[in-house]
């Protein structure tokens, strides 16, 4: 790429990261974020508003206060696949306060809506994991061959939360807790027990085994102390989403070269994205050093299978199931979560 064209690039891309408070420190070459929260909320009006066009179709799907009798909220899950299903998740989507990502590879999206009424209390979505997190693969403890058979049996949950009014009554932690419903799995075994890897090339067993997710900021409220959820560390503090969002990551392509874009197979490196991204920032004459902000986020799994780790490791080919029973889940979260905040939970509802 000539000169003048490269030096074009970098102005624009500086440019985009100053629309969300990010500026570069040419001494130290790294990127400074003097309010990270700021930052991500900026970043979010960016990247979720697009569903705010769908509000006037919509918005008759979330609850008014006086539609909503805590003590009889019971979920049911929609697998995102219609229409009118998507245009649904992009305008739940715009009430997120961080940036939402569309996930990698493969997808399963859910909308979550409550049996009293059948108004949204939140959504989640799953995708295959991130194929190298350090924190994750110590926790697992498998080999680069282990983890190259099993990680198709792992998902993360790329985005998780309730909508308003849910999100005032710990509708977040139901949500959590939803993951955990036989039916996910049974969707999850539906979708791909007669697909081929795109790792390995392999017809695999199908079995969901494993669920992780990073908290948005360092520990998650969502995720603590909730039956079945395991806070495990945080991250190296190292993000892709502030360099790749608001028209950036078109930017870095336009500079990567086409052989080294393709390098997104299993064993050439631990993150195709944040590699890529790098190789981008060298070719610009920045400092690999602008991924590291600082955003530690926490991270969180939760297994569904009581023999887990012995099936990552591949010392069982069968899934000895939780069986975690949809009743048992909402019952736990009232009484864990609702009863004993009761009447606080309908203060909140009422915007007492």
């Amino acid at each position: 790429m000539k000169p003048e064209k490269l030096n074009r690039v970098r102005i624009e891309l500086l440019a985009k990261l100053a629309e969300y408070g990010v500026e570069l420190d040419f001494d130290s070459k790294k990127l400074i974020v003097s309010d990270l929260k700021s930052m991500q909320k900026q970043l979010a009006q960016h990247t979720n508003l697009g569903g705010i066009k769908y509000e006037d179709k919509f918005k008759d799907y979330l609850a008014k206060p006086e539609e909503i009798d805590i003590i009889q909220i019971n979920p049911y899950l929609e697998i995102v696949e219609t229409p009118n299903q998507r245009e649904l998740w992009a305008y739940a989507t715009s009430f997120w306060s961080i940036p939402v990502t569309t996930g990698y590879g493969r997808r399963i999206r859910f909308l979550v809506f409550d049996e009293q009424n059948h108004k949204l209390i939140g959504i989640f979505g799953l995708s295959d994991p991130v194929i190298g997190l350090g924190i994750r693969d110590q926790y697992i403890g498998w080999t680069k061959e282990q983890k190259l058979q099993r990680l198709y049996n792992c998902m993360t949950a790329y985005i998780l939360g309730a909508v308003p009014p849910y999100n005032l009554i710990l509708g977040g932690k139901l949500i959590a807790l939803c993951l955990m419903f036989p039916e996910v799995r049974k969707v999850f075994h539906n979708k791909y027990k007669d697909k081929i890897s795109l790792i390995s090339g392999e017809n695999k067993q199908a079995h969901l085994l494993y669920i992780d997710t990073l908290g948005a900021f360092g520990k998650s409220a969502i995720y603590n102390r909730l039956m079945n959820w395991k806070f495990l560390g945080y991250t190296k503090g190292q993000s892709h989403l502030h360099i790749t969002a608001n028209g950036s990551w078109e930017l870095i392509k336009q500079v990567v070269p086409e052989d080294f874009f393709n390098t997104y197979k299993f064993g050439q490196g631990s993150n195709w994205k944040m590699r890529v991204l790098k190789k981008g920032l060298r070719e610009l004459g920045f400092s690999e050093d602008m991924v590291s902000i600082g955003w530690k986020r926490g991270y969180y799994s939760c297994p569904l299978a009581a023999n887990w780790q012995e099936y990552l490791l591949g010392e069982s080919n069968i899934p000895q199931w939780k069986n975690f029973s949809k009743n048992e889940l909402i019952e736990y979260w009232q009484n864990r979560w609702i009863l004993p905040r009761l009447e606080k939970l309908n203060n909140n509802l009422k915007g007492n």
